[in-house]
């Protein structure tokens, strides 16, 4: 390195650098601030557990030092225009060392936000420092105020020194080849971890999926169909769990749970229509269930923990935010609600119309089911949905003469398709013939697409009306806890801003769904107060299953009798997530930014983070997280 200074020193100081120079020395630049991120990032590690393997030693390290290469490459992206256009040194110098301390110090912050929350930096976070939330973050002394301060001040002047090291070091190297060599071997490491984490993947490798999420801003590859189709993995419904590690980041449930069995154990039945509005459940639109209701619990207020199928299940039985997902997912975590009815010895009849791998439940909730069904018979969504009702009965019909307790859970799909068949006659007219998605706009005429979808749910409700006959005639009214509810809402353009469907938007049409609860020895009542599917499964488990743990142990939800409804309900999808309060909505998305928003969902003028309510959301969101 000495050598190098002193070439820089002879070098004729009225020769402006060239393009190329400064193009090499970003690069450089960038590299070297990269290796500082990646000892910087090790402090990732005190946070989480490291499984043993070679395989996942392997994808570790070549994950670390990809992954945080590539980040460095933006960097280096970042001075590619400005060095084409005002190719001056001071300028780009200056320019090159304010990007690499946001960068360095953004993941200096960054490591010590996971390892009190166990969830990376975004905008929600950036707007809480803002809004004067910092000493609330970040719990420091005034010691290590004062040593964060001083490593603040010592990078400012490690990243002097070091981009006069690496213009030395350019000037001394105009014509070696390190920089193909060493871009060409980080590009090998990039791809290889890429493909490393695609392959565990596909075939349910958890000690090596596990572990990204402790790198910030990480996406990984998948290729699942790729890996199947070469014979590298099995297809998913043959797919073997026998590689799951038992090792964890998670702390769920944060207490051993204290279950004892009831002397007469009552049945379960969980009956979920997917894409079901709380608005029709009515006598037109779901007569059978309408008048099931009557004898039930019904309650007027409740809703999904989620926009979407994945989480809206994942919520319904896990209890738990769906910011969850990624981490039970990455560690094939089952429910507890699943685990306790199979330490309890119920015959568990798990009958979904669509494929349990796509979303992963037969990797999340039903992780520890053996020989779990997967996917049911039919070309379309009505046939499927036949096909589930018809195996459920059957399945009933088995457990006449069986002394011990069963679950059943039926997951309807045909008003996700607007699906039924072609000769089933109409209760609402006009309703469309087909679908056709592009036509939908802010102006588009919704009743004839509303009607189809009220004709789907009038169907299903046909197929649920012959299982609760069935019930009935089999007396098993008596001892069973029959749910009814959907796994999210579905919107028709209710607000006026152009919103179909569902996983769109955070608002009651695609949140809220009707629930009823026939349970035995409890008498037939309406309920007002706002409940949501983090209360179902805790309840069952308190009430039925004898768990005698404070509901928190395990799940965000309260009893759904007993308990009165928290000031806040967190909802979410597969990369968003909202906190609902009362005539306020605050969404925050994939990056962190932020929206608040009212009832009929518009922007509320000048409204700000309420910043105690935030820091609650995400001690919720990382409290089932080791630390």
């Amino acid at each position: 390195m000495p050598s190098y200074a002193k070439t820089h020193i002879i070098r004729p100081a009225e020769k402006a650098a060239s393009r190329g120079e400064l193009l090499r020395w970003a690069g450089w630049f960038f590299l070297a601030n990269s290796f500082v991120a990646l000892l910087i990032a090790l402090r990732y590690l005190t946070a989480v557990q490291f499984p043993d393997g070679d395989y996942t030693t392997i994808f570790s390290i070549l994950a670390f030092i990809g992954h945080f290469a590539s980040l460095g490459f933006i960097g280096a992206l970042l001075l590619f225009l400005p060095i084409l256009l005002f190719p001056r040194r001071p300028f780009i110098f200056g320019l090159g060392i304010l990007i690499a301390l946001i960068f360095i110090l953004g993941i200096t912050l960054d490591t010590f936000i996971f390892s009190q929350y166990r969830f990376h930096f975004n905008g929600m976070v950036m707007n809480l420092l803002l809004g004067g939330a910092a000493e609330e973050i970040f719990t420091f002394s005034a010691f290590l105020w004062t040593m964060l301060g001083l490593f603040v001040l010592v990078l400012i002047g490690f990243q002097f020194w070091l981009s006069r090291r690496v213009w030395s070091f350019v000037l001394a190297t105009p014509h070696r080849p390190f920089g193909y060599i060493a871009g060409f071997l980080l590009f090998a490491i990039f791809f290889a971890q890429n493909v490393l984490y695609a392959w565990a993947d596909a075939n349910t490798y958890t000690p090596i999926t596990k572990q990204i999420r402790f790198l910030p801003a990480y996406k990984p590859l998948t290729a699942d169909r790729w890996f199947i189709a070469r014979g590298w993995a099995e297809p998913k419904d043959r797919a073997s769990l026998a590689r799951i590690d038992t090792s964890s980041s998670l702390n769920y449930p944060t207490q051993p749970l204290n279950c004892t069995a009831k002397t007469t154990p009552l049945n379960i039945v969980y009956i979920v229509v997917d894409s079901w509005r709380f608005d029709t459940l009515t006598a037109k639109a779901t007569p059978n269930m309408y008048r099931f209701a009557k004898n039930a619990l019904v309650f007027n207020n409740h809703y999904s923990g989620a926009n979407s199928t994945r989480t809206g299940i994942f919520t319904l039985f896990y209890g738990l935010p769906g910011t969850y997902w990624h981490a039970m997912l990455a560690e094939q975590r089952g429910a507890e609600f699943i685990n306790q009815l199979i330490a309890q010895n119920y015959q568990l009849g798990i009958f979904a119309s669509a494929k349990l791998y796509s979303p992963e439940f037969d990797r999340t909730v039903f992780a520890n089911v053996k020989n779990l069904r997967l996917q049911s018979k039919g070309r379309s969504p009505h046939q499927r949905d036949q096909n589930i009702r018809d195996e459920f009965l059957g399945f009933l019909d088995k457990q006449a003469d069986k002394q011990s307790p069963f679950f059943g859970f039926l997951f309807f799909d045909s008003p996700h398709g607007y699906d039924f068949p072609h000769d089933y006659p109409l209760t609402f007219e006009p309703s469309l013939k087909a679908v056709n998605y592009l036509a939908l706009n802010n102006s588009y005429d919704r009743t004839p697409l509303f009607n189809r979808y009220q004709n789907s749910v009038h169907f299903v409700d046909n197929l649920i009306a012959s299982i609760l006959d069935k019930l009935k005639t089999q007396k098993l009214l008596d001892n069973t806890v029959v749910v009814i509810t959907g796994d999210h809402g579905q919107e028709f353009n209710d607000n006026k801003l152009n919103y179909w469907g569902h996983n769109s938007n955070f608002s009651p049409w695609q949140t809220r769904v009707p629930l009823v609860i026939r349970w035995p020895g409890k008498n037939a009542q309406h309920i007002n107060k706002q409940t949501s599917h983090f209360d179902i499964s805790p309840t069952l488990m308190n009430d039925v299953l004898g768990c005698n743990n404070d509901l928190h142990d395990y799940s965000s939800g309260n009893h759904l009798l007993t308990g009165e409804p928290g000031s806040y309900l967190l909802l979410s999808n597969y990369n968003q997530f909202a906190v609902m309060e009362e005539q306020r909505l605050t969404v925050v998305d994939e990056f962190g930014n932020v929206d608040i928003l009212d009832e009929h969902y518009r922007n509320i003028p000048d409204a700000t983070l309420s910043n105690s309510r935030m820091l609650s959301v995400m001690d919720e969101m990382s409290r089932f997280y080791k630390k």
